[in-house]
């Protein structure tokens, strides 16, 4: 997947904060309880629906709804699990999980970085210490955007203090 330089070394591995699936968690289970509801309130709305003839048909519909949630879920773990930000001593790379097939992979230099800003919005991002990095950069690229991820003030020294170690290496 990420090929290293034999001289580069990994500083920090970076990946979204665990509460970041609590939401998508949530609907999931939602989700997986809607059948049991509906089995249950359906013959009281529905007369015709106790007819063994259409048992069959109905277990199939439920069967079909259950593998789409639990696909939902997967994908929503596959993207978790997938998006990974990888500080090294030469660079920082981006990996974006979009979809099961698609992945974008972007980095930046430590020589392009110009400044690194963290913002930790909210109640629940400020005690559970999770937030965006920021990373203004010099070129067309612009900004490089880390989000939701874990310790980021240790994250934004680790990488101003490399950027300043590399910036000092080539003058």
């Amino acid at each position: 997947m990420l090929t290293l330089d034999p001289k580069e070394k990994v500083l920090l591995q970076m990946r979204r904060h665990w509460f970041i699936l609590v939401g998508p968690t949530a609907f999931f289970i939602v989700l997986l309880l809607l059948p049991s509801l509906f089995l249950n309130f359906a013959p009281y709305f529905l007369p015709a629906f106790d007819r063994p003839s259409l048992q069959l048909v109905i277990d199939f519909g439920i069967a079909v709804y259950l593998a789409s949630v639990l696909t939902y879920m997967l994908l929503q773990w596959l993207s978790y699990y997938l998006d990974v930000w990888i500080i090294t001593d030469q660079r920082i790379v981006d990996v974006q999980q979009n979809g099961l097939f698609h992945r974008t992979v972007s980095e930046i230099t430590m020589d392009r970085i110009q400044d690194v800003t963290v913002e930790v919005p909210g109640f629940i991002p400020t005690m559970l210490d999770f937030g965006t990095i920021r990373i203004q950069t010099a070129g067309e690229l612009g900004e490089f955007v880390i989000s939701e991820v874990p310790a980021c003030d240790r994250a934004k020294d680790i990488i101003i203090a490399e950027q300043k170690k590399y910036m000092a290496v080539r003058v």
